[in-house]
């Protein structure tokens, strides 16, 4: 329940990743993703940031240079690596007060509109990186083919995110406990896609990128990835903290088979035509 609507999840028969419906509007959009997003889920537990930074760095690094665009770049720390390694970068974030600021922190270009990336010589780019994006687009036939057209022909995609339908036991045990004490939820929509691993697998298929590489793992958020000891009076938190190590233990006799998180690779192997830049500011233009 959010803004007096109701946003259910349908499943998908084959891959059994689920999808928000009716999809949050522009106006929705307007109210979750304001000046305080950035701010969501920091309630003082301690969970680090589930996003391997290093792994987008070795992939770079491995690569040698070339332009690099992050694409939802939070707070640009990623930007300011790869500038490091000699990568010509740039970020987009599609609020433009938050680009703004994140630009004159790290001192790099992060623009709001990604039509821009085109007359500055950065789109298309040899690699782009969608951290955390693809379960927040709310009209993926429109949205992704545009974003791939940022990736050069022979370029790459670095994608990772998290696998909320996937199976795992931590997932099992709060499905089981909403059942058992059913309740709406009162939150805003922010992922609208919940997928497993093999719908995220086919999710990226279906845009004719080139598998490189795809790994799932289970990593410890929403859950504490440590406790303190005044945490210790919190019993919800300590279950949880349990829970997810247990879950975690599990899920590494099965791997790639069990997690909650993902990391694709994949290459555009062929050249649709033009860079899509204008195209790809259309369709996400509800989200401005």
């Amino acid at each position: 329940m959010y803004r007096e609507k109701t946003f259910d999840y349908l499943e998908c028969l084959n891959c059994k990743s689920l999808f928000c419906n009716p999809m949050p509007d522009r106006l929705d959009l307007h109210h979750m993703y304001d000046v305080d997003y950035p701010k969501v889920g920091q309630d003082g537990v301690a969970t680090d940031d589930p996003r391997e930074r290093s792994r987008v760095v070795d992939w770079l690094r491995r690569l040698g240079d070339g332009v690099f665009v992050d694409f939802g770049c939070g707070e640009g720390g990623l930007l300011v690596e790869a500038a490091k390694l000699g990568w010509r970068v740039a970020g987009v974030e599609l609020n433009p007060a938050f680009a703004d600021s994140v630009a004159s922190r790290t001192r790099e270009m992060v623009v709001s509109d990604p039509d821009l990336l085109t007359g500055m010589g950065l789109a298309p780019a040899d690699v782009v990186h969608l951290g955390d994006v693809v379960e927040h687009l709310t009209d993926l036939d429109r949205q992704m083919p545009a974003i791939v057209r940022l990736v050069k022909p022979g370029g790459l995609l670095l994608s990772q995110g998290p696998l909320e339908a996937s199976p795992n036991l931590f997932t099992a045990m709060l499905r089981l406990v909403r059942r058992l004490r059913p309740r709406p939820i009162v939150s805003p929509p922010y992922h609208v896609l919940l997928a497993t691993a093999e719908g995220q697998r086919d999710f990226f298929r279906r845009f004719d990128l080139e598998e490189v590489e795809y790994a799932v793992c289970e990593v410890a958020w929403p859950a504490p990835s440590r406790l303190a000891i005044a945490d210790l009076a919190r019993p919800r938190l300590v279950a949880l903290f349990l829970i997810r190590r247990l879950s975690q233990a599990i899920s590494s006799l099965f791997p790639n088979g069990m997690g909650n998180r993902y990391f694709f690779v994949g290459r555009r192997s062929t050249d649709t035509g033009a860079s899509g830049s204008e195209e790809l500011a259309i369709a996400l233009e509800q989200t401005a």
